[in-house]
């Protein structure tokens, strides 16, 4: 095992400013002391070779932390990998099919979630399927086509990309918008999956939250978009929405049909982007042009719970100047309390690669690390007190 360790104390008081819909405001401060260590540690795949292409990225952690379930997106046989963390090697796959009573629809996966009874959703987004450990299908709901109780989504309207589950596997929270994903969600869908039950309702400040969208066209024709990205977590009977684009919280409670927010400040990063973009690209080259620059902008991160210190992490970035042809980021790790107030931020090495995908096992933050395709886990184990 390679290990590096990293000792780094701080002392430091950040300011939390909050806003909010209903106006509430938790401005305080908090003062604590942070150290953290860094090692590396490499998984043993035997004869095989783990699924790197995606960055692990369709993936999810067993709930007693013991194993990594990673998705084989995009493969020629795609299938499930099954990592002992434990033990640093791979378990099994568990083989997928595209044809049969057990087939998927494609081999593109966008989520994996994992039940406490050892069954697992896969969704690409269009299809939701249930498997056992076997590979067996058990169940499959198409988005477009339910037969849930309750509301239906117009025509022209559809489900989106981004979805989450509730702690207990029971409901899928995602978003809805235009058939054609030109636009920024329109507001919220919930596929109740217990009592078989689906209802959406606009959310009218998703349009607000996005800080820039541009969508590239062949023959007027919709074939890829540059936007600011959402994330959606639950808790309980709420919706904690936050977007890459700008340092801030939207809390939508189900049950209440109420919004309120959360704004942070930064010694490190922007608040927000500022830079406008065009709404509209017709030639490809403009568009990969455009990628770049947009590689420039303050980048924040999804929410990560740690159950150990009770803390919600998040991973964000900026340009911090080039370097040649380089650009060099200045990369942060912030911690929020259960209330989403900001505990603290911790400046990292500038060598260090915001992660596609982080999970959190025993109170330590692990990141993807691909070392000549294989798979390697770099954790980070904080230690802070107030």
């Amino acid at each position: 095992m390679n290990k590096i360790k990293l000792l780094t104390p701080i002392f430091l008081a950040v300011l939390a400013s909050c806003s909010s819909k209903e106006s509430t405001d938790n401005s305080g401060t908090s003062t604590v002391e942070f150290t953290y260590e860094v090692d590396t540690v490499m998984v043993d795949a035997g004869e095989e070779f783990i699924h790197v292409n995606w960055n692990l990225t369709t993936s999810d952690l067993s709930e007693d932390g013991k194993y990594f379930y990673n998705f084989k997106t995009g493969a020629d046989k795609p299938g499930l990998e099954i990592i002992d963390l434990e033990n640093l090697n791979l378990e099994r796959v568990i083989p997928m099919e595209l044809d049969g009573p057990n087939a998927i629809r494609s081999p593109y996966m966008s989520d994996v979630y994992l039940l406490s009874d050892g069954t697992f959703y896969l969704s690409d987004s269009y299809v939701l399927y249930l498997f056992d450990q076997e590979g067996n299908k058990r169940s499959e709901l198409t988005f477009a086509n339910h037969d849930f109780d309750g509301d239906k989504l117009p025509e022209e309207l559809r489900i989106d990309l981004n979805q989450a589950f509730d702690e207990a596997g029971n409901r899928v929270v995602t978003f809805y918008s235009d058939q054609k994903l030109e636009k920024a969600p329109l507001g919220i869908a919930v596929f109740d999956l217990e009592n078989k039950q689906f209802f959406y309702k606009p959310v009218p400040l998703l349009s607000e939250m996005e800080k820039y969208r541009t969508n590239y066209y062949i023959d007027d024709y919709p074939v890829g978009a540059m936007f600011s990205s959402f994330y959606l977590l639950t808790k309980g009977d709420s919706l904690i929405v936050s977007n890459s684009g700008s340092n801030e919280l939207y809390f939508y409670n189900l049950k209440t049909d109420s919004v309120s927010s959360k704004a942070y400040s930064s010694q490190y990063t922007s608040f927000e982007i500022t830079k406008s973009f065009p709404e509209r690209v017709d030639s490809e080259a403009e568009y990969r042009s455009l990628i770049q620059e947009t590689r420039k902008n303050v980048h924040y991160g999804s929410l990560i719970f740690d159950g150990q210190h009770d803390v919600y992490w998040r991973f964000s970035k900026e340009m911090d100047r080039m370097k040649g042809d380089t650009l060099v980021y200045k990369n942060v790790l912030t911690a929020f309390d259960p209330q989403f107030n900001q505990l603290h931020e911790e400046l990292l090495p500038e060598d260090f690669e915001v992660p596609y995908k982080a999970f959190v096992r025993k109170g330590m933050i692990y990141t993807f690390l691909n070392i000549d395709d294989e798979v390697a886990f770099v954790r980070y184990n904080p230690s802070f007190e107030k």
